[in-house]
């Protein structure tokens, strides 16, 4: 046996001390490596100063191990637990019962355990003002998702609640979770994220365990889902997820390795949704033909049904950093840009309905050139507009005259009124105009009456 695993078996000599610092010689001492014998001094040492400062001056409580390089979370290591620092998780738990003040509470990098998370898990239960958790490597496992589905049932106050590098892969234990959340009255953001180059830290393991999960989460508004090596039936169940059209406005599926087909299922899931405003999808496996296809979800310029969807317009999927103009400028068409833009603003849906019918008038049949998409030829069917009311006719003629945001940046004035006459030339010439005198031709009966009135004066 090792010096390490015969002292932890040992009597724990300084556990009677009520959170004395013990030095790093201690801990190499008993077979600990000097980086991590230096920074369990350096938790006792921020233990000790959130127990002795005031916790009024505080609003969030972060417990990051450090050692002389800084913090080791960082490094993707993880500080294993030892018995002898109970005695400093106790005295944490009692300087902190009841405080108010604190708002977030991040733990990173320091493993906790059963015996651990029984200590700290009432206190936070006791602050009533605690709206966020944070738990980046610290080891949990199915007890302590246990422990944690047993507080969220307790707790009132938790809006955000993140998971990094913490595996759930237990059927039953997911299903305590997911009653948990479910049922929990305030809590709107939940996030499991797996760990880089950590084959054994993905989050969710598996699919059945993401729908379960899923199924507790048809109330957050923001759901974060990253690293977590989804498939294709990954995908799917994701995609059952969107078109149930839950109250979720952001879903974040960073580096989960979709693919063009991917991006197919969540194209039709999109179309059935209309609380969605955000799918974040970047660093995945998607190439043009994949974005492609995500954007067919939010607009079709050959099919009014399509740009006059109301799901068409509230949700934003994207690849890569929408505010980077540089990569915009390389990887999408005119067209393309502009209805980001539209999507960016979050106008009125009625405003972005009107920006789209506009876009839609200006563009003509899609081709091909070198991977870009372009339009020419015929603008689409017009009869979509033969049954408009009179009266609103001469906004429709100014709303297609109108100059878009986009082609302000980029064509010239000149261009833009060349542009504006031609959209105007081709509508009035594809356009079956209402009779516009058809009910201005007085009747027979009314001119006679005038006739007499005439007389009669």
């Amino acid at each position: 046996m090792s010096s390490l695993q015969i002292n932890n078996q040992s009597p724990l000599r300084r556990s009677s001390r009520l959170a004395t610092i013990i030095p790093a010689s201690y801990w190499t001492s008993i077979g600990y490596s000097e980086e991590g014998g230096q920074a369990r001094v350096n938790l006792q040492l921020d233990m000790k100063r959130y127990c002795d400062g005031s916790f009024d001056e505080f609003t969030i409580i972060k417990l990051i191990p450090k050692d002389s390089e800084g913090e080791i979370y960082l490094r993707n290591f993880k500080l294993s637990h030892h018995d002898m620092m109970l005695p400093h998780w106790q005295k944490f738990r009692n300087s902190m019962s009841g405080r108010n003040t604190v708002k977030d509470v991040h733990l990173c990098g320091v493993e906790l355990p059963v015996s651990v998370l029984d200590i700290i898990l009432p206190t936070f239960q006791s602050m009533n003002n605690l709206s966020s958790l944070t738990l980046y490597r610290t080891g949990l496992r199915n007890e302590g998702f246990l422990r944690l589905s047993s507080f969220l049932k307790k707790n009132t106050s938790i809006k955000q609640l993140d998971f990094f590098g913490d595996t759930l892969d237990d059927i039953s234990v997911a299903t305590s979770f997911s009653d948990a959340v479910k049922k929990h009255p305030t809590l709107e953001q939940i996030g499991f994220t797996g760990i880089r180059g950590l084959k054994n830290n993905i989050g969710l393991k598996n699919n059945i365990i993401l729908r379960k999960v899923l199924e507790g989460c048809s109330r957050v508004r923001a759901l974060h889902l990253i690293r977590n090596a989804f498939d294709s039936e990954g995908a799917a169940v994701l995609t059952d997820f969107i078109s149930s059209n839950h109250p979720t406005e952001l879903l974040n599926l960073q580096q989960n390795n979709f693919s063009d087909n991917d991006t197919l299922l969540l194209a039709s899931a999109l179309k059935k949704n209309t609380h969605l405003k955000w799918l974040n999808l970047q660093n995945n496996n998607i190439t043009k033909v994949g974005e492609k296809n995500l954007l067919s979800a939010l607009f079709d310029p050959l099919s009014m049904d399509s740009t006059t969807t109301k799901s068409n317009h509230t949700c934003l999927p994207y690849t890569y950093d929408i505010h980077n103009k540089s990569m915009q400028s390389k990887r999408m068409s005119g067209y393309e840009w502009e209805l980001y833009e539209i999507h960016l603003n979050r106008l009125p849906m009625k405003q972005t309905i009107r920006r789209k019918v506009i876009l839609a008038l200006s563009l003509c049949k899609a081709r091909q050139v070198e991977g870009r998409l372009f339009f020419t030829g015929e603008l689409f069917t017009l009869s979509y507009f033969n049954e408009l009311p009179l009266g609103i006719m001469p906004r429709v003629l100014e709303l297609i005259q109108e100059h878009t945001e986009f082609r302000k940046i980029k064509s010239p004035p000149v261009q833009l009124e060349k542009d504006a006459l031609s959209r105007l030339f081709h509508t009035l010439r594809g356009w079956e105009l209402p009779l516009l005198f058809e009910n201005l031709s007085p009747k027979k009966g009314a001119a006679r009456k005038r006739k007499r009135r005439k007389t009669r004066r």
